[in-house]
């Protein structure tokens, strides 16, 4: 009996203790919507603000870069041996040293134009914390890029910013960032995670598709691309590309950069993709005075993926290569 008496008396209490009054659950239910509409007003808030920032970015940069590229024609061209500022490194086609990276300490990306600047220090040699300034300005003057064209290709970067402002080159593995399926350097990534290492073989088998046997032409490119598209559609059933004309684009935005910039020259093209460095006396093939533009860039990249048949008929000793 007594001890019914204690259960009861202390229910009692407890009862007591954790009764509340009536408004306060109304309160707190009042609070947290409040809180949830601030929640949701902030977020669109933000979204309007980076839309409107994205496209002032978008439209001063379209500006500037038509600017330049109306400019160009009528300056005269940088002369050879001077295409790359004094002062800068590779002036007169000489480059720092070069140090191979050290495999599982030092940080690499698929792209071996980054790849080549930290191989020779022009970025850090480890290849980490690189801001997106230190990326813009090194492949504006090793590439004779105009600033708008370099802003362009940094910005994809951006896309894996952390709210750090600085990225290690190995954060660019990621695919359809920089990376994509059916790269000329590069088995697809559903086989080869690993995208910071050069494949020697596809690179030989692109650089032996030069017609004249020296350099690549737009047409070379455009039937080499169709080739890797059409090889690794058939081998790859993680293929991503066929639906995606943007990365498509990237594809033969990298073609063009190398028609462009080395003018499809293999000798020096393979030390750039195999070996991930500037040959010896080497400096870019385009001398613009503002640099190369966006729409330059893009009016090549236009025609070698409209160029692209991925049902072509292939050339003589040509077979899929099965990754």
């Amino acid at each position: 009996m007594q001890v019914t008496l204690v259960a009861i008396r202390q229910g009692l209490l407890c009862n007591m203790k954790t009764k509340q009054p009536k408004f306060i659950t109304p309160l707190f239910t009042m609070l947290n919507y409040f809180k949830i509409a601030a929640n949701i007003l902030f977020r669109f808030l933000k979204a309007v603000y980076d839309l409107i920032s994205f496209g002032v970015y978008i439209v001063q940069l379209s500006i500037r870069d038509l600017i330049s590229t109306v400019t160009n024609p009528f300056l005269p061209n940088r002369p050879v041996g001077d295409v790359i500022p004094r002062g800068y490194p590779g002036h007169g086609g000489v480059w720092p040293e070069y140090t191979a990276p050290k495999r599982g300490e030092d940080s690499r990306s698929p792209c071996p134009g980054l790849n080549a600047l930290a191989n020779h220090g022009i970025l850090p040699n480890n290849g980490k914390r690189i801001t997106y300034a230190q990326l813009s300005h090194a492949i504006q003057h090793a590439y004779n890029l105009a600033p708008t064209l370099a802003s362009q290709l940094t910005s994809a970067a951006k896309q894996l910013d952390q709210g750090r402002g600085w990225i290690n080159l190995h954060d660019l593995n990621v695919l359809n960032v920089v990376q994509h399926d059916a790269s000329f350097t590069r088995p697809d990534i559903a086989f080869c995670p690993d995208q910071s290492i050069p494949h020697t073989d596809l690179i030989n088998r692109l650089l032996d598709h030069a017609s004249d046997g020296k350099h690549l032409s737009l047409t070379d490119f455009s039937y080499y691309s169709g080739l890797r598209r059409a090889e690794c559609k058939r081998s790859n059933g993680q293929y991503t590309l066929s639906g995606s004309f943007i990365h498509k684009m990237i594809g033969s935005g990298t073609s063009a950069l190398m028609y462009s910039i080395f003018g499809g020259d293999i000798e020096a093209l393979r030390a750039w993709l195999v070996d991930e460095r500037f040959p010896d006396g080497w400096e870019p093939k385009n001398r613009e005075a503002l640099g190369h533009t966006i729409a330059q860039a893009l009016t090549t990249s236009l025609a070698v993926e409209f160029s692209i048949d991925e049902k072509q008929a292939l050339r003589e000793g040509d077979v899929f290569y099965h990754e």
